[in-house]
Formats: C-alpha cells, structure tokens, sequence
C-alpha cells in the first residue's frame, strides 16, 4: 500500500515540472531588452528621474509591446536581486500602462447608436 503515495508523489513532482511558470524558467526575455526597457522607461522606473508614466507612443511602451506586455517579469528577473527590490513592481506595472485596450466590440457600439432615446417617466 505504500507504493500508491509514492506514484502521487512523482506524478505531482512531474506536473509541477511542465506547468512552471516561464518567469521561472528565465522566460522569453534577453539581457539587450532588459538593457532598452531601463533605458527608455527611466523616468518611469527611477523615482528620482522626473517624468511619469509614459505615454502609450512613447519608445518606452512600443519598446515594452515589443518585448511584450506579460514578459516584464522576465525582465524583473533579468535584474540583481537588489534592483528587483527596488524596480520591479515599476518594471512589471509597465505591462499595464502600456498595454493597449482593444477596441469596442462593433455589435455593442451598434447597439448603443442604434438604441431609441430614453424618455424619463413624467414628461
């Protein structure tokens, strides 16, 4: 009967192996990305460099849309683990700020315009 938690055992050991998550894996990132992402992010980044968040155009966010917007913590992890402390919850919220909304869905914009007029009650 012992022979059935072990067979739990290594099945669980090999799922926790296929189902990593990339960051743990070093993600799909590499140093030069790392290197242009605190660079043209740096008045994001860096408290003390003026600027806030960047615009949606800006060369920090295309850069970040190219690298890709659930690829920051791959960057984060790409840093000493003391810049991580400091810059990393910047450096992953820049997926966010960058991130472009997709455009409203065509049937609800239609439905809206298409809508009769509300009348409020008593008029």
């Amino acid at each position: 009967m012992t022979i059935m938690p072990k067979r739990v055992g290594v099945l669980l050991l090999v799922f926790a192996i296929i189902s990593a998550p990339k960051v743990a894996g070093g993600g799909n990132c590499i140093e030069e990305q790392k290197q242009a992402i605190m660079r043209l992010c740096a008045g994001y980044i860096y408290p003390r460099k003026p600027g806030g968040a960047p615009a949606i155009s800006s060369a920090c966010c295309r850069m970040v849309r190219e690298v890709g917007v659930g690829e920051m913590g791959c960057i984060v992890q790409l840093l000493p683990i003391k810049d991580q402390t400091f810059y990393g919850k910047r450096i992953r919220d820049l997926g966010l700020v960058c991130a472009i909304s997709p455009p409203p869905h065509r049937h609800q914009v239609m439905a809206q315009r298409d809508a009769p007029p509300v009348i409020p009650d008593g008029v």
